[in-house]
C-alpha cells in the first residue's frame, strides 16, 4: 500500500479533505478522532495487513504520520 493510499484510507476515517491531512497532523486536533474512528483504523489494520493491535495502542499514535507508520 502506497502513502498516497494510507492517506486517502485516513482522510476517510477523519473525514478530511485530502488537502486537509498531512503526517504532520495531530489526531487530537481532529473533531472526528474518536472511538469509531480507532475501531476503524484497527480493522483497515486487521483488513489490509492482517494484524490486529488494541485500542491502547492505537491511542497511544500523536499523529497521522504514526497512523502510518503503524499501516505495515
Amino acid at each position: 500500500m502506497t502513502e498516497q493510499e494510507k492517506l486517502e484510507i485516513l482522510a476517510d476515517i477523519l473525514e478530511l479533505d485530502e488537502e486537509e491531512i498531512h503526517r504532520d497532523l495531530v489526531l487530537n486536533d481532529c473533531e472526528t478522532w474518536d472511538s469509531v474512528a480507532i475501531l476503524s483504523v484497527i480493522s483497515v489494520i486487521n483488513e489490509q495487513f492482517n494484524r490486529f493491535p488494541s485500542a491502547v495502542e492505537i491511542r497511544q499514535y500523536k499523529t497521522v504520520g504514526d497512523l502510518m507508520d503503524a499501516m505495515k
